[in-house]
């Protein structure tokens, strides 16, 4: 669809001219003003249009970043479900070791008891047994299971001693990984809030945008109320105009292309976002395509027009007139008398256009009508 600025088309109501000009000077002077505003106009859209743009990529920049926001969370999660399952191993292996520490000193303890009993006891112990005992070979014995149970203790409190170093090591190892998770989440966190940083900061990039776009809007408006208020001079000042040219809109102005890409009636504006009355219909055509008048007329304005680019406006008299905009190249003059089908000019892509197309308009009395009923 291609764009333009549909208030500024108010301005159209130049088309109403019905004869000869008795006031020339002063419609000249109303036009040049208007075409001033239109510049301004003009100006003021484009800013928009550059906010607007930065807008998008704005907004894409954001969609960017929530998508980064919500893998950094998922992966925030699993580091921090990662540190969480390594705490509680190293807490689970230092309660191992700590009952491990107190399962030695325990045996320590009871085998230091019984060393220090012999020790105190020393042949007393001995001659015990031996009285105790009902032969050499129970005394032997006896001695034996002694010696043995010693070893035994010995070799026990060997072996909870190794056992203590290897839970010891384990812990250690277990607090290496769990110091590793803390910095990796540590990481994803640094990572979530810097990211959760940019985010911020773009929302305040675009509610300040958002701002100046409306600004720009509400300038827009005011200047094509301007406009609208030189169009009603316009239409006055052609009122008195007497005589002129009396034709009929039946000609279609691009003959063999019937193609409408954006037809005549409200829609969205593609800038503002607001609904605004398209005033004509698009037709696409290639660049340097033959623009032919709707109908009898004479020229009544030839030259560049803010957002229509290079157009031509034709008066067929009675308050009926239609308008060419985009134009690569205009054919005729202020003040010529035209015929139904004679070249006016060629399809361009000139002020506000995105591609080679024809703008045409029909005004009666000033207001924009559907062409189309024209050519039914």
């Amino acid at each position: 669809m291609k764009r333009v600025i549909p208030a500024i088309v108010l301005s159209f109501a130049l088309l109403l001219s019905s004869g000869p000009v008795l006031r020339a000077d002063e419609l000249d002077d109303a036009i040049r003003e208007q075409q001033k505003l239109t510049e301004q106009t003009n100006q003021v859209q484009g800013r928009l249009n550059q906010l607007t743009y930065t807008a998008d990529k704005m907004k894409k920049e954001q969609d960017q970043l929530k998508a980064q926001i919500s893998a950094a969370t998922v992966s925030l999660n699993q580091k921090q479900s990662a540190y969480n399952q390594a705490q509680a191993q190293v807490t689970a292996s230092e309660k191992e070791l700590q009952a491990k520490v107190e399962q030695l000193d325990q045996r320590r303890l009871a085998l230091a008891q019984r060393v220090r009993g012999i020790y105190e006891n020393g042949q007393i112990s001995y001659l015990g047994i031996l009285f105790e005992s009902s032969s050499i070979s129970d005394f032997i014995t006896r001695i034996e299971y002694l010696s043995r149970l010693v070893d035994n203790d010995q070799q026990l409190l060997s072996d909870i001693r190794t056992e203590k170093d290897q839970i010891t090591k384990k812990t250690e190892e277990l607090k290496a990984a769990r110091d590793q998770a803390a910095a990796l989440q540590a990481q994803a966190a640094a990572a979530k809030k810097d990211l959760d940083s940019k985010n911020g900061q773009l929302q305040v990039s675009l509610a300040a945008n958002k701002k100046a776009q409306q600004e720009l809007s509400d300038q827009i408006e005011q200047l094509e109320k301007d406009s609208n208020a030189i169009g009603e001079k316009i239409r006055q000042i052609q009122r008195s105009r007497k005589g002129g040219v009396v034709g009929s809109v039946s000609n279609w102005p691009l003959p063999g292309r019937y193609e409408i890409s954006s037809p005549f009636g409200y829609r969205t504006h593609p800038i503002t976002g607001q609904r605004k009355l398209h005033t004509g219909v698009d037709l696409p055509a290639p660049t340097g395509t033959a623009i032919q008048a709707a109908g009898d007329g004479e020229v009544i304005y030839a030259g560049w027009y803010g957002a229509y680019g290079n157009a031509v406006v034709i008066d067929h008299g009675e308050g009926t007139s239609t308008l060419y905009g985009h134009q690569s190249r205009i054919a005729v003059s202020n003040g010529d008398t035209v015929k139904a089908g004679q070249v006016i000019g060629y399809v361009g892509s000139t002020g506000w256009s995105t591609g080679p197309h024809l703008h045409f308009e029909v005004r009666v009395g000033g207001n924009p009508t559907d062409p189309l009923r024209y050519f039914n």
